[in-house]
């Protein structure tokens, strides 16, 4: 018979794994918790959108301008 190849990890969970080990040597030890982590992520990934959608905005109305 053949052999089952071992499942894989969902890239999804090892993307978030290996940025959550990276996230763990930047972060204060207050947000090494799970939950706070994930909602520093979160508040921190809405703000870099905040940011490059302003950046963004001025770029393209400097352009065009």
């Amino acid at each position: 018979m053949a052999k089952k190849k071992p499942q894989k990890e969902s890239v999804f969970k090892e993307a978030w794994n290996n940025m959550s080990e990276d996230f763990n040597g930047l972060l204060p030890e207050k947000f090494q918790g799970k939950k706070d982590k994930k909602k520093f992520v979160l508040w921190l990934f809405i703000l870099e959108i905040v940011v490059f959608g302003a950046i963004g905005s001025l770029v393209y109305r400097w352009w065009t301008g």
